[in-house]
């Protein structure tokens, strides 16, 4: 696992421990001490805190899964490269966008 999915694993556990973990303490008259502001909105803030703890944990995991993907759709769908500049004494490359010599008036 990289370095970056080990924080969001971390960061994961975290925030369901402390979402989850204020419900079951709310039952005994306790709390965390860092979330015992959050009393007054008990018990929605724990549960949506735990949601958000439970999609930090997957994060990694959806991106590990689109990384592996992308790859494959990548090459096949490029658009030929072109010269910026037509090579001098070549030939032009069919389909490639033709240099026109600056007009009068225009920058060129």
């Amino acid at each position: 696992m990289t370095k970056s999915g080990s924080i969001y694993l971390r960061i994961g556990i975290l925030l369901t421990v402390l979402g989850f973990g204020s419900l079951v303490l709310m039952q005994f008259n306790m709390d965390f001490r860092l979330i015992s502001w959050a009393d007054d909105m008990q018990p929605t803030f724990g549960i949506v805190l735990g949601l958000i703890g439970v999609a930090v944990l997957a994060l990694p995991f959806l991106l590990r899964r689109k990384a592996a993907e992308a790859p494959q759709q990548q090459f096949a769908q490029q658009p030929p490269q072109y010269p910026a500049q037509p090579i001098p004494g070549q030939p032009p490359v069919p389909g490639a966008p033709q240099q026109y010599p600056p007009q009068p008036g225009q920058r060129g």
